[in-house]
């Protein structure tokens, strides 16, 4: 019988996700177990044991396969987290990857426009804005919160949007509680320092963990925005941008702000008074993309 790419999945299916994927890529190369078992050096029992999942991957064997497979970096990832360890390189770090997220970053915010767009890193730093992004924030907060932009700083900071949101106390419990989340699931410095700095602005309610339990979290949040007419109802939409469905791995967040009323967040007069040479203006993911 023919094998073809369909039957070639089907004959992978098995009770562990290591052991799927690395049949799949061994059958996929037309290599043998005793092939593998050799380049390898373990046992051709112990290569059968992993692939029916008996058997469990060291990290050493988990990337001893991906680099006997030849694999890329998206594929990689996924049989590293399939042995249960997170992929050893960033998203942010892999130059295969870095230009396809730049320009899925890019495209993501310019079609987002006339409405306010942004992509972030999983601690909150904004990488880049569209000009709409700029046009809401521009005229509502402390200049010296865009230098170093963070956008736990720019909703949560005296100096930023908290004074003029309804809902700031309970949004800020929420953003406090996620980043706390990701700050002791990682142990990154970046997020010990901007928790820190949050509390130092006094931007931390009283209380905030036990406030913050009780929300409902999910990846969208709302902005009540009081202005001279009234509350202006808004909602944050994120997506997360990654070469896996990782969540808990450096990662690309793209934000878009929308009115629940469905007008426009920013008039085209406000769209027409953002610099053009601003430095966060479809900034690029890194330099030379």
């Amino acid at each position: 019988m023919k094998t073809t790419p369909l039957t070639l999945v089907e004959q992978s299916r098995g009770e562990s996700a290591f052991g799927r994927l690395m049949h799949f890529w061994r059958k996929t190369l037309g290599m043998s177990q005793e092939e593998l078992s050799e380049r390898l050096g373990v046992s051709t029992r112990h290569i059968s044991f992993l692939e029916t999942g008996r058997s469990q991957p060291s990290r050493l064997v988990a990337a001893a396969l991906a680099d006997c497979f030849g694999l890329s970096g998206r594929d990689r990832a996924y049989l590293l987290t399939a042995a249960g360890f997170s992929a050893d390189q960033s998203v942010f770090d892999s130059p295969e990857l870095a230009v396809w997220m730049n320009k899925s970053m890019q495209n993501a915010m310019r079609r987002a426009e006339p409405e306010p767009a942004f992509a972030l890193d999983n601690f909150g730093r904004v990488i880049s804005v569209n000009r709409a992004w700029l046009a809401f924030f521009l005229p509502r907060i402390d200049p010296a919160l865009l230098e170093d932009p963070n956008v736990y700083e720019l909703v949560m900071h005296p100096g930023g949007l908290r004074p003029q949101l309804h809902n700031g106390t309970a949004l800020t419990c929420g953003l406090a509680l996620y980043l706390t989340m990701e700050t002791l699931q990682s142990d990154d410095p970046k997020g010990w320092a901007m928790l820190e700095r949050l509390e130092q602005a006094g931007a931390l309610p009283e209380n905030w963990q036990q406030l913050g339990r009780r929300l409902i979290h999910t990846s969208d949040y709302p902005l009540a925005l009081t202005t001279d007419t009234g509350i202006v109802n808004l909602t944050v939409y994120n997506d997360t941008l990654s070469s896996t469905s990782q969540l808990v791995q450096p990662r690309l967040l793209i934000g878009r702000i929308y009115r629940d009323d469905k007008q426009r967040v920013v008039t085209d007069e406000e769209l027409a008074a953002v610099p053009a040479d601003h430095p966060l203006l479809y900034r690029p993911l890194m330099s030379g993309l």
